[in-house]
Order: structure tokens, then C-alpha cells, then sequence
């Protein structure tokens, strides 16, 4: 990877590129976020982001996996760096007061994801375009499935991505920021995000009348207990310097007043930075539903049943060369200032899987997204900022685009032979 950032001159064309060409990528976000898809069902999305991608001129290849695209930007003997960008949306209703926003009630793109595939061509039409500054491959990935269905996993296993596209010799990935102004990037080098889980809990009773209870075993209450035993996990179990989340999410059971069901049902997400820190809330979850199930007199046969999800999404860990090169980057051309260091999130993402257990290296960085005028002369925000999942998380397009396409672009380059 070469040292030098880029060259002025190769600066000065990326930037009237981005200014000439952001009105078509623009109208690209509105109608990806026009238009979402949930899970590894991204047809109508993949098959835009193929057309846009072949429009810049890569070789395109798609359904790697389910519904991903990979476009190939061969550019002479050099490195290859992979740039990412998720595709799926939420099953959040859009109530952002935007002209943009999807109105079917039914989905959203409430993680901005729309905003990161509108990216994504964009960049590849600045690399083409600045072909005589850099050299080698670029993959350009568009990945379904982000949102809790393994899709980097299944592109990566299913797909076999790497066996038919060439390992990477680095990988990056912007995601948008509920908190950063538009115009700066947040930067965590090493832990930056953690491992995520879910678990349901099936809690088991004997139903009855709710006028009669000393008849039934109520797995209401039984519920109820576990609930408050799960918090005293983290808090008491876990050590305090190890980071870990344990919340119940939904808990579903009963239909009438004056009916005991006969079953209750629990639905956890686990986080933490580990996977033997993870071993050891479910181990715990384990033995406080056995013994919790024991003291409300049930026999074995009916302890609660706990089902983990097929899969982990790993803890994601930023190369420290990688992300310090997209923070110089980020330096010089926006600014010190606009370059900030962001803390590990307990939140989960799936680009994680790209790095292989650590042998690859792969960062991905916080791109701000919030209107600069939501924020105060020292910084401080001046009103509630929607976070990621919120029905109301409304990203600023204009500076939000022209500010990730500009530094990724040029973060590439600069990782590129030229």
C-alpha cells in the first residue's frame, strides 16, 4: 500500500466529479429509499445497484449468495481493497419529514443503508474516472441481509466470494451516524463494535383460570422472574471491565383477563465484546431458568426451551493501518477537526465476517449524517437526534454523500498503487 496520501491534482478532478455527478446519485438514494427491501430479498435493489455498476464499468456478477452484487474494477497489476456497502432495509414504518421518505408504512430504510448503496456506484464512478491515479482492483460489494439475516456470512460461504473474486489485501465500509454533524467521519481503531445474539426463551407453565390460580403454575409470573434474574447477569457476573448487554426485547403471552396461559415467550438480544464473555450469559440464562422453573414447581420435562439463533455476528475489530489511513485521509481533505475518534458500540454488524478472524484487514468508519445545524456552537446537540432503528432517523443527503464518497474515494486510491 502506497504511503503517499493523493495526488492535488487527482483532489481537485474527485471533487468536480462528486459536484458534477451528485444530482444523478441523489435521485439513486431517493429511489432506494423509495423502494426498500427487507433481508436477503433485495431483487429490485440488486438489480439497480447491477445496472449502476456495470454503468461505471465494472464487471458485475450477481446473486452471489442470495441477492448480492459484486462489480470488479480492474485497473493494472496492484492491490485489491474491497469497499461494502449493505443494501437492506427495516420493518419500521418511514416518518421522517422528507420528500424522499417511503410511504408504505411497511418498511424503511431507518439505517440508512439506502444512503451507503447510493455510495457505493458513486465511488466507482470516481475510480474510473481516476483511472491514471491509482492501480489495481477494486471490489465494489453490494451485501444483503445486514439487518439480522448473516448476509455478509452467506456472500462470503454461500456465495464464495473470495474464491471467485480474489481475497482482498484490505476491506472498508462506511456506515451513517445518528450523532456526527454531516461533513466529519468518527474513526475507532481496534474493538469497534461488538458480538451480537439472539435468543428465544419459551417459558412453560399449566394453565388455568385466572379466578382459580392454585390450580395452574403460571408462566406469566415464572417470566416475570427470569426477567429480573437475567439483569442481575451483567451486573453481577460478568466482570466490570468487560463490556456485555442483555435486554429482553418483547415478551409475548396470554390472550384474556382471566386465563393462566400455558406458555410465555421471551426474546433477548446478548452483546459483548467476546465469544467467552457471550458463553457465559447464556450459561447463566441456562441455570436461572432451570432453577427458576424448579422453584415454580415443574417438572423437568417442562424448563423453559432456549433456542439461539443459527448464527453469531462476530465482534467487529478496525485494523489499526487501515483505519489510520482513512483518518489521515479524512485529515487532509476535510479538515483535523472534522475527523473524530468515536468509542466502541455495543451494536452489531455483520461486515465483521470480511476479515476472516483477523486475517484480513478490514475498517469500517462512521460517516456523520446529522444536519450541522442541529448541533450548538460547542457541539452539543440543540434538539433530539433520532438514533439508527427510530421511525424518525433522518440522515442529510447533500453533505452526508459528497462527504463519504469524497474521503472513501480517495482512502482507496490512496491504499492503491498509482
Amino acid at each position: 500500500m502506497s504511503e503517499n496520501m493523493i495526488s492535488s491534482a487527482a483532489r481537485s478532478e474527485l471533487l468536480q466529479l462528486i459536484e458534477t455527478h451528485y444530482p444523478y446519485y441523489f435521485d439513486l438514494f431517493c429511489d432506494y429509499n423509495q423502494h426498500p427491501e427487507i433481508g436477503l430479498e433485495c431483487h429490485r435493489t440488486a438489480a439497480r445497484q447491477a445496472a449502476e455498476l456495470r454503468r461505471v464499468g465494472c464487471e458485475v456478477t450477481e446473486g452471489v449468495g442470495r441477492t448480492g452484487v459484486v462489480g470488479v474494477l480492474k485497473n493494472g497489476a496492484g492491490p485489491t481493497v474491497l469497499y461494502r456497502a449493505d443494501m437492506d432495509a427495516l420493518p419500521i414504518p418511514d416518518r421522517r419529514p422528507a420528500p424522499w421518505r417511503c410511504t408504505d408504512g411497511a418498511a424503511g430504510h431507518q439505517c440508512g443503508h439506502s444512503m451507503h448503496s447510493a455510495m457505493l456506484p458513486f465511488v466507482g464512478r470516481c475510480l474510473q474516472n481516476l483511472r491514471d491515479h491509482w492501480s489495481g482492483t477494486v471490489l465494489l460489494v453490494a451485501q444483503d441481509g445486514e439487518e439480522g439475516f448473516n448476509g455478509a456470512s452467506i456472500m462470503l460461504e454461500e456465495g464464495r466470494l473470495y474464491e471467485r473474486f480474489g481475497q482482498p489485501d484490505a476491506a472498508l465500509a462506511w456506515h451513517v451516524s445518528p450523532t456526527l454533524p454531516a461533513g466529519t467521519v468518527g474513526i475507532a481503531k481496534g474493538w469497534a463494535m461488538s458480538l451480537t445474539q439472539f435468543v428465544d426463551i419459551e417459558v412453560f407453565g399449566v394453565g388455568g383460570h385466572g379466578g382459580n390460580p392454585h390450580t395452574s403454575i403460571d408462566p406469566v409470573v415464572l417470566a416475570a422472574h427470569l426477567v429480573t434474574r437475567f439483569q442481575t447477569i451483567v451486573s453481577r457476573e460478568i466482570a466490570p471491565t468487560e463490556p456485555a448487554v442483555l435486554t429482553v426485547g418483547a415478551i409475548h403471552g396470554g390472550t384474556k383477563h382471566s386465563i393462566i396461559p400455558e406458555k410465555v415467550e421471551l426474546k433477548l438480544t446478548l452483546r459483548s465484546r467476546t465469544i467467552p464473555v457471550y458463553r457465559q450469559i447464556v450459561a447463566a440464562i441456562e441455570r436461572i431458568c432451570r432453577a427458576e422453573a424448579a422453584a415454580s414447581g415443574l417438572p423437568e420435562e417442562r424448563y423453559p426451551k432456549i433456542t439461539e439463533r443459527p448464527f453469531i455476528i462476530k465482534p467487529l475489530f478496525n485494523d489499526i493501518q487501515v483505519a489510520s489511513r482513512l483518518e489521515a485521509v479524512g485529515e487532509a481533505l476535510l479538515g483535523p477537526d472534522k475527523v473524530r475518534e468515536e468509542p466502541p458500540y455495543l451494536f452489531g454488524e455483520d461486515f465483521s465476517a470480511y476479515g476472516l478472524e483477523g486475517g484480513i484487514p478490514i475498517t469500517l468508519g462512521w460517516l456523520g449524517s446529522v444536519h450541522p445545524d442541529a448541533f450548538d456552537e460547542t457541539g452539543q446537540p440543540n434538539r433530539f437526534l433520532p438514533p439508527l432503528h427510530h421511525e424518525e432517523f433522518n440522515p442529510y443527503p447533500d453533505l452526508t454523500i459528497r462527504t463519504g464518497v469524497l474521503t472513501m474515494s480517495a482512502t482507496l486510491m490512496s491504499m492503491l498503487d498509482g
